[in-house]
């Protein structure tokens, strides 16, 4: 469909969750939604994609799908949002003003953004032009009666977020200020990619199934923390929490997402089984295509009361 200004205008939405480089899943997905390759490029002639973050790292290819969101965005035929992984990558290979990189990551996010580094050996211009593109993608989108970003949405976030990227492009100011963690900035950035995540009491011992010690855990950002336990509260954690009440002095203020919001798609739980429509106006479609899951999508075709049966997926090859 064509506006009067000859801009491509979709009312049909695929919103493909995590990725995470896995590009041979990537394209089953896209052919099995009856996408083709024309001219290089990957599109559909009725519908449009929407890249909901996280598509690079962990996987075997994240230069091949960073190649296939670019030209599709670039021509009109998908949109993508900043995901958690893609910050780090923007931050790992942007350097300051002293020529260090601008995000020094843990061993284990280090390890992944080095084999992504490995994927453009010899070719450093082009992953630099990678990471320029990465800094003019949006944070969050809003169509009629849909919105999309990676993990949370805040009302309160978004209008900040939405001030501060006024030009457009994330600078090199900006990232620094996203890892320094230190700013209003910083923190909206970081709940929008990585929803709210909670501290567990000092007390309270809880290790994952690599037998290392977790000092947070994720929670359903749509539902009042008060009265909950641990476990009710808990949503994208790969460790069991106990079946008590959540304490108060655990608890901070958030911006709870309920029914009378519009519709919000989301990804980064890695959710796996627990993953698709979880209320009338929320979904997950975080599979897990990373942790032997699924790369899933959701076909919207503008309602407002989204619907399990909308859900679609790709079986990763393992």
């Amino acid at each position: 469909m064509i506006d009067n200004t000859g801009e491509r205008v979709y009312e049909r939405l695929d919103i493909i969750g995590d990725i995470h480089g896995y590009y041979d899943e990537l394209i089953d997905l896209l052919s099995a939604m009856g996408y083709h390759k024309v001219g290089g490029v990957w599109q559909h002639p009725l519908r449009c994609a929407v890249f909901i973050g996280d598509f690079v790292s962990r996987g075997p290819d994240t230069r091949g799908v960073l190649e296939t969101i670019r030209l599709m965005t670039d021509s009109g035929f998908a949109y993508a949002v900043l995901g958690n992984h893609e910050l780090n990558m923007i931050g790992y290979f942007t350097n300051g003003k002293d020529g260090r990189a601008l995000y020094k990551p843990p061993e284990s996010n280090k390890k992944q953004l080095d084999a992504i580094k490995a994927q453009f050996t010899g070719e450093k211009p082009l992953l630099k032009s990678y990471v320029k593109w990465l800094r003019t993608l949006p944070f969050y989108l809003e169509f009629d009666g849909l919105r999309i970003a990676h993990a949370y949405w805040s009302d309160a976030h978004i209008s900040l977020i939405s001030d501060t990227l006024a030009g457009g492009k994330l600078k090199k100011r900006m990232i620094k200020e996203i890892f320094s963690g230190k700013s209003n900035f910083a923190h909206a950035v970081r709940q929008t990619t990585r929803g709210i995540e909670l501290n567990l009491p000092d007390n309270l011992i809880i290790k994952d199934s690599k037998n290392v010690n977790r000092k947070n855990f994720r929670i359903k950002w749509w539902e009042e923390p008060d009265g909950k336990t641990f476990r009710e509260l808990s949503f994208g954690n790969r460790f069991l929490l106990p079946d008590y009440t959540v304490p108060q002095q655990v608890l901070q203020p958030f911006e709870v997402y309920n029914e009378s919001k519009p519709a919000f798609i989301f990804g980064h739980y890695c959710a796996g089984q627990d993953a698709g429509v979880l209320k009338e106006n929320l979904c997950c479609i975080d599979g897990c295509v990373a942790n032997k899951g699924k790369l899933l999508a959701y076909r919207w075709d503008g309602e407002r009361v989204l619907t399990p049966a909308k859900v679609t997926s790709a079986p990763v090859v393992v």
